[in-house]
Parts: C-alpha cells; sequence; structure tokens
C-alpha cells in the first residue's frame, strides 16, 4: 500500500469514529419527566416541594417546586428508570417565637406529617418510555 493511501485511510477512519461520537445520545442516563399532584386532606397543597431519593446506591436525586397542588420534573432535570423513595414537604409559618429584632417572629412548621418526608415510605418506580405520573393523596392523621 502507498504512503498516501495509509494516510488517506486513517483520515477516513478518523472522520467517522468523531461522527459517531458526536452522533452519542444527548441524554445518556436515559433521563424521564416526572410530574403529578399533591393534596392534603383533599386539598391542593398551595406551596412546598417533592424529592425522588433513589433507592440502592446508585442513582440521580431530583426535586420540583410544588405550586398549587402541581408539580413537575422536565426531561433534561428528570429521573433515570429505577425506584425512588418520595420525600413531600410544605411548611406554614403558624408558631410564634421569641421575637428578634429585623427577623420574623413566625416559625415555619411542617404541614406534611414525617411518613412523607423524614421518615417516608413512599415509593414510585419511573419507567423508561412512560408517562410517570404520580399523584400524592396526603392525609395529616
Amino acid at each position: 500500500m502507498q504512503p498516501y493511501k495509509k494516510i488517506e485511510s486513517f483520515a477516513v477512519c478518523f472522520l467517522v469514529s468523531i461522527l459517531l461520537v458526536g452522533c452519542g445520545s444527548k441524554n445518556p442516563l436515559n433521563r424521564q419527566s416526572v410530574s403529578g399532584t399533591v393534596t392534603l386532606n383533599g386539598q391542593p397543597v398551595k406551596a412546598g416541594s417533592i424529592e425522588f431519593h433513589p433507592q440502592g446506591t446508585k442513582g440521580t436525586m431530583s426535586g420540583a417546586v410544588i405550586a398549587d397542588g402541581k408539580y413537575s420534573i422536565a426531561t433534561a432535570q428528570g429521573l433515570p428508570p429505577g425506584t425512588y423513595t418520595v420525600r413531600i414537604f410544605s411548611a406554614d409559618e403558624t408558631a410564634e417565637r421569641e421575637e428578634v429584632p429585623g427577623e420574623s417572629n413566625k416559625l415555619a412548621v411542617e404541614k406534611i406529617p414525617a411518613k412523607y418526608n423524614t421518615e417516608s415510605t413512599l415509593s414510585k418506580s419511573v419507567d423508561a418510555g412512560k408517562d410517570n405520573v404520580f399523584d400524592f393523596e396526603i392525609l395529616n392523621e
């Protein structure tokens, strides 16, 4: 083989490999969008947050703001397929504390029972290519 043929062959292989790398997935973790509603005693949660924590040692945690009972996590920030522990929070400024100059004397008090957040037993599975819509109906017992 002549030297310039080797160079041409190498150049073609190099360009093909660059093109293949450039055509890779734009969603390497296969993230999925997640959305749904959250109610407390039958009423939409006005403001709060929802978190999805991967069960096991691998995975990506993600979350969203709850506004007027709805939440949504776009694909770009979404969750890879798997099983997640769900934690839901919503605080209310109802308790009083000792007055501190320049600060509110209201304390944020969690409205959602601990079994739905810090001691959560909620679990959801995110599946690839499916509508991952999860609605949560919380009762404050």
